[in-house]
């Protein structure tokens, strides 16, 4: 009779609910029943498991290094599995919430079922991906918590304030516009026909585009307005807001319904006001700044802005695009200033980035990686001295903003990433066709490209060029493959992190190279396998999984190890900007939390795992 209600109960629960008759008949003939009463500790951590732990009846609280809560457990929850999956001694202890009964399932043959079944196997692998995306919640809403992070969360529909939204239609004179706004008492004035924007006129394009120009008032205001502006929902946040100011430049943001009805303007004024943050300030004053020593000076508060954004409770991925912005903003604006000194380039040409910068994904304490790629009317003799200086002038002002010079020389300044659009395909080409594992291990960071000034057409050309050559090339592909999945996770066979010596820091965890590279390295190689586009991380495997190379489940497996990965490694850097240090990869793992070491350790082991599955989807052929 015992055993039949076992039988019972593994059938309605999973994993168990997958096995066949025989074999669940088979194992209730295995498992111990023991009852415990209230307040009773199961197992205790740093201890020797012997067995998977399944609630029968009661509940279990999860209390990680015996005393931070992890997890609660009722019927049919199991516990344990961590220390049996990894041969490792228990992180939790384990106590009876109320009187329990708990079905122990032995380790040998927990494993046996784990070797021979593929979805039961799965079910605690996706358990382990599930207790990392618990984390990344949790953190995210202790950061929403603190300081004036509640904001991350409000929606732009706090900051509409008018129940009727002034509007005005293109057909109107500009008079007529002007003396509405006046009237009104508003600086922005959307446009509509039939309802829908189709334009947008600021107090600003008056200024510039009406008085400047001697513009007369009696025109109509389609002449001066900017058509089809960028626009936002209600259900966006005031954070995505900012940055989509911050990086198009511009200070006004209709807001629309879901029927695509305008329902009001949130200004960079609204946003300023309510979310006391500098980013949008800094980026402003080096768009302002007239020498390179003015962008320097404002380019350099970027740590600050840091600090302030992780202080201020900020995920990691808009931390880093923010930052990255004002990396581009500082490129454009020294560059501007460089070709006002010079006078306008001799032919076309883009300014391109490489690495972390052109995949938005910059951090603290960044070097610089850019090149210019030229125009085919290039010609040596008579243009080269130009564009030498263009980038001298580029590359001293951004050493001088604290984007120090690139230890491998990867700038514009260095005339082997100085040339025309001919050369620069002649280059990836050859890398494509002619891949050896030392020139694969050099070459990568130059497939994370992106025009950041200049002759964009050009480089999206070039770009298009690439992944038609990459995508038809399997052999490329899996010397690109292979030299992603041989980076070097730092957990070892015990789950201890493989550390790496650092002459001023001692033994450390890097960051950036040893947790966050391998991140970066699967998004790349499924980009240059499908032809993506993308060149953000997260984008490109977002990308992967549309195309069903990847389950929407792995995409979020990967970016939540991503996202876990840089708040750690933001965090490390605000403490350090506020200790006045100069902010690093490097971090000690006595410097980590219990929380930040146990969840980096899930994160490591799921990255290890998509590793193997990119060598065995795209190696095989090597």
């Amino acid at each position: 009779m015992e055993i039949d209600e076992v039988i019972s109960f593994l059938n309605r629960h999973a994993p168990f609910d997958t096995l066949s008759a025989n074999e669940i008949s088979s194992l209730a003939r295995k498992i111990e029943i023991r009852y415990f009463p209230r307040e009773t500790v199961i197992i205790d951590a740093g201890q020797q498991n012997l067995a998977l732990g399944i609630v029968r009846s009661g509940a279990v609280e999860l209390r990680l290094g015996g005393t931070e809560l992890n997890n609660r457990l009722g019927e049919g929850g199991v516990f344990g599995y961590p220390s049996l999956l990894h041969h490792e001694v228990t992180r939790n202890k384990v106590i009876a919430l109320e009187d329990c009964l708990i079905y122990q399932l032995p380790k040998a043959d927990f494993r046996k079922l784990l070797a021979s079944h593929e979805t039961f196997r799965a079910f605690f692998a996706k358990d382990e991906a599930e207790r990392l995306r618990l984390a990344v919640d949790g953190l995210r809403r202790s950061e929403e918590g603190h300081g004036d992070a509640a904001l991350v969360a409000v929606k732009l529909e706090s900051l509409l304030r008018r129940s009727e939204v002034v509007t005005g239609s293109p057909d109107d004179t500009i008079r007529a516009a002007a003396k509405r706004m006046t009237l009104a008492d508003v600086s922005t004035l959307p446009l509509t026909d039939n309802g829908k924007l189709v334009g947008i006129l600021t107090d600003k394009d008056l200024r510039r585009r009406v008085l400047g120009e001697d513009v007369s008032l009696d025109s109509p205001v389609s002449s001066v307005m900017t058509p089809d502006p960028i626009t936002m929902s209600l259900d966006d946040d005031l954070l995505s807001a900012m940055l989509i100011m911050s990086q198009n430049n511009i200070h006004h943001l209709p807001v629309v319904d879901k029927a695509s009805q305008i329902v009001g303007v949130v200004s960079s004024s609204d946003l300023l006001n309510r979310f006391g943050m500098s980013a949008l300030r800094v980026v402003a004053e080096i768009k302002a700044a007239r020498t390179a020593a003015a962008v320097a000076k404002a380019a350099r508060r970027v740590d600050a802005v840091l600090a302030n954004l992780i202080a201020s409770g900020v995920d990691a991925d808009h931390a880093a695009r923010f930052v990255s912005n004002i990396g581009e903003t500082t490129h454009r604006q020294l560059l501007k200033l460089a070709e006002e000194q010079l006078g306008p380039p001799p032919v076309p040409y883009a300014l391109v980035v490489f690495g972390s910068l052109a995949r938005q994904e910059q951090a603290g304490g960044s070097d610089q990686d850019n090149g210019f790629i030229l125009d085919d009317s290039y010609i040596a003799a008579r243009h080269e001295a130009y564009f030498e200086q263009l980038a001298t002038l580029l590359c001293d002002g951004l050493n001088s903003a604290g984007y120090i010079y690139c230890p491998g020389d990867i700038m514009a300044t260095n005339d082997k990433w100085r040339q025309p659009l001919a050369v620069w395909k002649k280059r990836y080409q050859d890398w494509i066709d002619k891949p050896d594992p030392d020139n694969i291990l050099n070459t990568t960071i130059f497939f994370d490209m992106r025009c950041v000034a200049g002759d964009a057409e050009m480089v999206d050309g070039l770009r298009t060029q690439i992944f038609q050559w990459s995508r038809a090339n399997r052999i490329f592909l899996s010397f690109i493959a292979r030299a992603a999945s041989n980076t070097k996770v730092p957990l070892g066979f015990f789950r201890n992190f493989l550390l790496q010596h650092d002459e001023k820091e001692g033994d450390v965890l890097d960051l950036k190279h040893q947790a966050i590279a391998p991140v970066v390295d699967i998004a790349r190689v499924y980009a240059l396998a499908l032809g993506l586009a993308e060149v953000n991380s997260d984008e490109r495997l977002k990308m992967a999984a549309e195309r069903n190379e990847l389950s929407n489940e792995a995409v979020s497996d990967i970016t939540d190890c991503f996202e876990f990965i840089r708040s750690v490694r933001f965090r490390h850097q605000s403490d350090q900007i506020k200790r006045g240090e100069a902010p690093t990869n490097n971090l000690s793992p006595k410097a980590l939390s219990r929380f930040e070491r146990e969840h980096l350790k899930d994160a490591f082991r799921i990255i290890r795992d998509h590793m193997d599955i990119i060598n065995r989807k795209y190696a095989g052929g090597l």
